[in-house]
């Protein structure tokens, strides 16, 4: 079980080349990079990298925000 006091930041790269593996997300990555930077309270990344259509986008930030 995560512990409640633990923020959950989702990163999402939405891209259809990088979903299917045809070259590496460097975007995603280099988000979380920089949130492990800034961001100074307790927190874990939730990282999804997803094609670049609509009901999946929605479908995602809708996992992470009620499920995640």
């Amino acid at each position: 079980m995560t512990d409640s006091k633990i923020a959950r930041i989702g990163i999402v790269t939405v891209s259809d080349r990088a979903s299917r593996g045809e070259y590496e997300d460097r975007g995603g990555p280099a988000i979380l990079a920089y949130m492990q930077e800034v961001v100074t309270s307790p927190w874990e990344p939730v990282a999804r990298v997803i094609a670049d259509e609509q009901a999946l986008i929605e479908r995602t930030l809708i996992e992470l925000v009620d499920v995640e």
